[in-house]
């Protein structure tokens, strides 16, 4: 039976909001909720923030804006084939909210990223460690956003009836929930993994709003709408990846398709390498399974008809190729949509799924991530991060937010010392940081660290 308080807010006190309650709205609440993703601030500054190579590249590959609308199209669809026969009455009262649903959770699942994606992600822990003996990571940053961050709602709540404070994007707990893909919260252990997952800080806001998305259950448990949004990231990720790789001429597509061996050999190794560092039980390539999956992918009957074009000339920019590689990587989203819905159930990859994602994944890893010429870039990104945060600690009055750093200021003056870990202080820079472009990281490092002029970037939650 459907939980009728999946489509509650956490602003509790309605008579304090009754006056601008619209009546002349027909949108569903999860329709409200994707549209408030949309028109975000925060859901905005994913354009200026890289998926694979840096927004100041070029203009055709994907930022973190194009990805989030890709997926969402993706998760859309897995929704709508599935919304008749699947258990969609555990995440929404009425089905035809459900695509909406889907669609909401896959806009929304990356504004927590910060600018240049994991090596942002990755300076940003490292300074918490330090200074907050707690970690940074881009999904429970994203739950922060929608329930803090985002400036949309200024209300009182039950737990602080008295007291109106910020509840960000203030969704449901229908979106929320869909929004959470590691259903667990952040502990001390977790200081000791190298790349640990989770969805809440261990923070006193963020706790108080995570139990009330899961109040009434018994414990927290990814749904099947996080499922689906997780899936199309996933297959998102691994399909136009691929196609930014060989239209940028970093993917070898044509040297693979004519069967050279060394580069075969080179993804091979790559696949089982990491393949290796899965659980034994979740591996995916430990029987002989790299060849037979590679040929599933590019070597099909299907595949042969739709690949001749770069089999025989490879991708020279012409608008055949364009079009070539076009329907091809369509045809491919397309088969992965319909291996994990088209029995009218949503199913998770498994065997060859899987393994046609994770080996689109790796040719991304191998010949766009981890090329030696980016080894420097990614280097200079994270210290980037680093510097720019170390700026804000020594000196905070430069941080734009002087409204939310005065007060910690004032309770800090007789607790704190100098150099000592000061929690409050450390993760209204990370917020900050965490919601920068790409752009506005640079322009902020050049003004710290060069004390250069140019025009005014700062950012405005």
């Amino acid at each position: 039976m459907t939980d009728p308080t999946l489509y509650n807010r956490f602003q509790a006190n309605k008579q304090y909001d009754a006056a601008k309650l619209r009546t002349d709205d027909l949108r569903s609440e999860i329709a409200k909720d994707r549209d408030r993703i949309v028109h975000s601030s925060a859901f905005r500054r994913l354009q200026g923030k890289s998926q694979i190579v840096g927004v100041e590249v070029g203009d055709f590959f994907r930022t973190r804006i194009t990805h989030s609308f890709e997926c969402a199209q993706i998760g859309r669809g897995i929704a709508t084939n599935v919304m008749s026969k699947d258990a969609w009455e555990t995440v929404v009262v009425d089905q035809q909210d459900f695509p909406d649903l889907v669609e909401a959770a896959c806009l929304a699942h990356d504004v927590g990223h910060p600018p240049f994606g994991h090596n942002g992600e990755r300076a940003l822990a490292e300074q918490m460690r330090k200074l907050n003996s707690s970690l940074f990571e881009g999904n429970p940053q994203s739950l922060r956003i929608a329930t803090l961050l985002e400036p949309k709602v200024f209300a009182p709540t039950e737990l602080a009836p008295s007291t109106p404070r910020w509840l960000g994007l203030d969704l449901t707990r229908s979106t929320l929930r869909a929004l959470i893909k590691y259903p667990e919260i952040e502990t001390v252990a977790m200081l000791d993994e190298k790349h640990p997952k989770f969805g809440c800080y261990d923070d006193r806001a963020d706790r108080n709003y995570y139990d009330w998305i899961w109040q009434g259950l018994a414990e927290p448990k990814k749904t099947l709408a996080a499922e689906i949004m997780d899936v199309s990231d996933d297959i998102a990720y691994a399909v136009h990846d691929f196609e930014d790789g060989v239209w940028a001429g970093m993917i070898p597509l044509y040297e693979l398709l004519q069967g050279n061996a060394h580069y075969r050999r080179l993804l091979e190794q790559k696949v089982l390498a990491s393949d290796s560092k899965r659980d034994p039980d979740k591996q995916l390539f430990a029987s002989d399974e790299f060849a037979p999956t590679f040929e599933e992918l590019f070597e099909s009957a299907e595949a042969i008809d739709r690949l001749e074009y770069l089999r025989d000339v490879g991708y020279d920019r012409t608008r055949e190729a364009r079009a070539t590689l076009k329907n091809f990587t369509a045809w491919l989203i397309g088969e992965l949509i319909n291996a994990v819905s088209g029995s009218g159930k949503f199913v998770k990859p498994t065997d060859e799924v899987a393994r046609r994602i994770a080996l689109l994944k790796e040719m991304a890893w191998l010949w766009m991530i981890e090329r030696t010429d980016m080894a420097t870039i990614h280097f200079g990104q994270e210290r980037l991060i680093t510097r720019v945060f170390e700026g804000y600690w020594a000196s905070p009055e430069q941080l734009p937010r002087r409204e939310e750093w005065l007060p910690i200021k004032a309770k800090g003056t007789t607790e704190q010392l100098e150099g000592e870990p000061w929690p409050e202080k450390a993760r209204l820079i990370c917020d900050h940081i965490a919601g920068m472009t790409d752009g506005y990281a640079h322009a902020v490092y050049d003004q710290m660290y060069r004390a250069s002029q140019r025009r005014d970037l700062r950012l405005a939650y």
